[in-house]
């Protein structure tokens, strides 16, 4: 790890982040998400290209799998290089591997795995695909990438092109994770909006789906709920939302326009229990139809059975804050208490504080009790 860092990130970094999270919310369509990127978040850490992946299912056509860029800057042969992009990714296995077992949303070469390594395995990409010499990723030298855990819908990521040789630091790693909510948010709900179109087409593709949907106003009232969320909640077209349900999405659109920079990078995951069963809710707002100024929300039920989404639960529940939550999975990924303050931008006077509320919220004496508490039920380490 890069050893050359200070206690805590310049004022003018911090206040570009900010900067750049309300333009986030203003956004309505790729392009808007793309003059994003181009004039505020390239300059900002030094990057040449950069696009969204887009990995999901088709609502409408029954649920198929359907994978593409989604946005991009900085590519010149937009066809080859998509093809390139999407193709590359089996070659970084060091990357992958960081991806399965770690729990951190951003991760970065020359901070998280060796440049040298990145190299070889584009020489090794390029040696077996050799008709994509010459695209822009193949003259990239480092990327850092920001993921969407847990379902890996969206990821982003940005590459320093020849000339640009600089190395990526813990500066560049935490601007993007105080940026990730807000970029991944944005991008899945443009390339949400784009799919469904309407929201018609959004009905009948979501009347059979196997997950829990419903579509709200923003007073609460039902517009449309599928089979499965009828089973969870037992609300009428036109009725109002349970009424904690319909707390917690309030909760969830208050936490998407913020009014200071952030401090974390977490963005604290929203759950719903029914029964034994936990949820987590996805809120996406969906673009008004035409000649319709009404505002509509997406809500989506997940159940949280995947070790990413238990471990947010554990930790909300035991009221860790959010900055308590990034330097517990920093511990559970391994890091020690120097490298841990480093990648936070904090003093180690302050992380010892850090880690007494945890150890005491968490009901632990030690890192070796902490790392165990946080390890997943035996079950869904066998799924």
């Amino acid at each position: 790890m890069n050893d050359t860092v200070t206690s805590s990130l310049a004022e003018e970094d911090y206040l570009k982040v900010f900067d750049i999270i309300n333009s986030l919310t203003r956004c309505k369509s790729m392009h808007d998400l793309k003059q994003v990127l181009e004039i505020q978040l390239f300059p900002l850490i030094k990057v040449e290209m950069g696009g969204f992946v887009w990995s999901g299912r088709d609502f409408l056509s029954g649920g198929n799998p359907v994978q593409g860029l989604i946005c991009s800057v900085g590519i010149e042969d937009q066809e080859r290089d998509q093809a390139c992009l999407l193709e590359v990714g089996p070659y970084h296995k060091q990357f992958m591997s960081l991806v399965t077992t770690t729990h951190r949303n951003v991760l970065a070469g020359d901070v998280d795995y060796p440049r040298e390594t990145y190299k070889k395995e584009i020489r090794e990409f390029l040696k077996d695909h050799p008709r994509f010499e010459g695209t822009r990723y193949a003259q990239s030298h480092v990327t850092i990438a920001l993921l969407d855990r847990p379902e890996f819908n969206v990821g982003l990521g940005l590459c320093r092109i020849h000339p640009n040789e600089d190395p990526f630091t813990l500066r560049e790693v935490r601007i993007l994770e105080l940026l990730h909510p807000g970029l991944i948010s944005t991008a899945k709900t443009i390339a949400l909006n784009t799919e469904l179109k309407t929201w018609h087409a959004l009905i009948e593709g979501l009347t059979n789906n196997r997950d829990p949907f419903v579509l709200v106003r923003k007073d609460g009232r039902v517009l449309f709920r599928n089979t499965a969320f009828r089973a969870i909640a037992p609300v009428e077209a036109g009725s109002l939302l349970p009424k904690m349900l319909r707390e917690l999405v309030e909760q969830k659109i208050a936490l998407d326009v913020p009014d200071q920079p952030p401090e974390s990078s977490i963005s604290p995951m929203t759950f719903y229990q029914y029964g034994d069963t936990v949820y987590r809710l996805n809120v996406t707002q969906l673009t008004p139809e035409e000649g319709n100024a009404e505002q509509v929300w997406l809500l989506r039920l997940q159940t949280a059975d995947d070790p990413h989404t238990q471990l947010h639960h554990k930790l909300q529940t035991a009221e860790l804050t959010p900055r308590e939550v990034e330097v517990t999975i920093l511990m559970g990924d391994g890091l020690d208490d120097a490298d841990i303050a480093q990648r936070l931008f904090i003093s180690p006077h302050t992380l010892k504080n850090h880690l007494k509320n945890i150890y005491r919220k968490l009901d632990v004496h030690s890192r070796t009790q902490l790392v165990a508490r946080l390890r997943p039920p035996a079950s869904s380490q066998e799924g």
